[in-house]
């Protein structure tokens, strides 16, 4: 299909806003927009033809909570979420991704999701979430929030983030803002004509960031509300982010993680992205994972009081990857106690509505061509998103293969991987008691691996990153590194490379931290004498022959 020429999706149920259309069977797409919403009659002459028989049209889909890196919005789009909305992030991730998807509007590149950001969200010296993003600016006081929005403004902020959260929710003790200074924020932002998101974990912290005036709740609370709390803050009129698939990054009793237990969103993530949740299910976990239960009451109760409730994600954070866990947080929504229609809304109009998107969120004459065509009706099984036919960003279709292997993609990879060992760097420098992973040396120095804490114990890891025999005892996993941290090298490994489902015996010729040089050990195989070097983001290896 030409970018340029208008088409039809011809024979399909309609999803808007509320609910499906009724006798609504076709939309038609003219230079970005939707140019018509009806029966056949609707169809021009000239027209591209999609069939959507048995499928069902939405409005693009809308995550409410992410925080940016590179290619993100170019990931999101491959699953149907044709907008993000970023909850704080620094310039020097906003600004190329901005300039991306300001070129894809143009037609230039590949399709990507449009994007909105808060920049970075106003904290106290110290507080939440410094270890993840310093330095970064800091509010100290009243006096500092007109500068503050002001410099938000600049950098294009299109809502202000606060952040009112002391740890005590996570049994840390970390600054956080008073009243009086988020009350000055409000005022600053309100003045400029921006909405303030406002992250409280608690909820007695929604409660006292309501009566400051917020607009937005960035998180339903992680403990169980009380009526009263419930309905101090509907009196304020606030909306609510869900992100009840925060829950998605602790693995089931089977050590998987849940996006990969899905296997249409699984399928269509990249051999990349399935590594990357494969490794996260084999951090530190705490004793006893959330279960999401309160989070879930307290939406639900929200949504009952008449409050706006949006779907987001909180993305990148563990289990969690862009677009993909859109989906998963719809299923949560309906798990909670939402229809698969008020789910529907949560990612579609009610964003739209809630950050001033008039553009969006409803299928509609005029709006946007953001459009996502799937199987089946999601209306009567939320499951359905997941089984992504087509999507459209401004009437240019999405090629869904063009992300896996691309710059973009390892850009996203390596700086998911480096966020996460800057932060729990930062966690064993402020807390020495909180587990970490460490080096294991020869007493010549040499370096013969890492012990890692993992949900099932410590783990012996290899110089380039992978697992040695099975988690448990710290003594236990340092003594496997001492007799076979330098002695695995030698051994015959497994290793597949990319999406490639075929297992091949190799050699390890030379290792690195996050890589390794290997030969095949088939004489007929193509490669350079010395072997070849991949990165671990491209290689699955194993000492055991994996079955089939």
């Amino acid at each position: 299909m030409s970018t340029h020429q208008p088409f039809t999706i011809a024979g399909v149920r309609v999803f808007s806003g509320g609910g499906l259309i009724p006798g609504v069977t076709h939309v038609r797409v003219r230079d970005g927009r939707i140019a018509a919403v009806g029966n056949e009659s609707v169809t021009r002459p000239g027209d591209a033809v999609v069939d959507g028989s048995g499928g069902t049209l939405l409005p693009g889909l809308v995550d409410a909570h992410v925080h940016l890196l590179p290619g993100c919005t170019q990931l999101a789009a491959v699953f149907g979420v044709t907008t993000v909305i970023d909850m704080f992030s620094k310039s020097e991730t906003i600004d190329p991704e901005r300039a991306a998807v300001a070129a894809s509007e143009r037609g230039r590149g590949p399709v990507l999701a449009d994007m909105r950001t808060s920049s970075v969200g106003a904290t106290a010296p110290g507080g939440h979430p410094t270890i993840a993003y310093a330095p970064f600016p800091y509010v100290t006081g009243p006096l500092d929030a007109a500068s503050f929005v002001a410099g938000r403004v600049a950098e294009g902020a299109t809502h202000i983030k606060v952040i009112y959260d002391d740890g005590s929710g996570a049994m840390l003790d970390i600054p956080a803002l008073d009243v009086r200074t988020i009350e000055a924020l409000v005022a600053a932002a309100h003045k400029r004509g921006l909405p303030v998101v406002a992250h409280a974990s608690s909820a007695a912290g929604a409660v006292t960031v309501a009566r400051c005036g917020v607009d937005v709740l960035a998180h339903a609370p992680f403990d169980r509300m009380t009526d009263r709390q419930i309905g101090d803050v509907a009196r304020c009129g606030v909306a609510v982010i869900a992100t009840l698939s925060i829950i998605d990054g602790f693995p089931d009793e089977d050590g998987v993680m849940p996006l990969l237990a899905q296997p249409h969103l699984a399928g269509r993530l990249s051999a990349r992205w399935r590594r990357v949740v494969e490794r996260q299910a084999r951090r530190w976990m705490p004793p006893e994972p959330p279960d999401g239960a309160a989070q879930r009451y307290n939406a639900v109760a929200f949504l009952e009081s008449g409050l706006r409730v949006l779907a987001g994600t909180d993305v990148p954070n563990p289990g969690l990857v862009f677009g993909a866990s859109l989906h998963r947080e719809l299923q949560h929504l309906v798990g909670a106690g939402f229809t698969p229609g008020e789910a529907l809304a949560a990612a579609t109009a009610a964003p739209a509505e809630v950050f001033g998107m008039a553009d969006r969120g409803e299928i509609a004459e005029g709006r946007r061509a953001d459009l996502v065509l799937v199987g089946g009706d999601p209306t009567a099984d939320i499951t359905a998103t997941q089984l992504i036919r087509d999507v459209w960003v401004l009437g240019r279709r999405v090629d869904p293969r063009a992300y896996a292997g691309g710059e973009a993609e390892r850009e996203g990879v390596r700086w998911q991987r480096d966020s996460a060992e800057k932060i729990v760097k930062a966690i064993g420098e402020s807390w020495p008691a909180f587990p970490a992973p460490h080096e294991v040396r020869r007493d010549d120095g040499e370096l013969l691996g890492r012990v890692v804490p993992t949900a099932g114990g410590w783990q012996a890891v290899t110089i380039f990153g992978v697992p040695l025999g099975g988690a448990g005892d710290q003594g236990d996993a340092v003594r496997t590194l001492h007799a076979r941290g330098l002695a695995c090298l030698s051994e015959p490994w497994w290793a597949r490379v990319g999406d490639g489902p075929a297992w091949r015996e190799a050699r390890i010729v030379e290792a690195a931290p996050g890589r390794v040089r290997l030969r095949w050990s088939d004489p007929m195989a193509d490669q350079p004498p010395s072997g070849e070097w991949f990165g671990l983001d491209d290689l699955d290896l194993s000492l055991d022959r994996p079955a089939g």
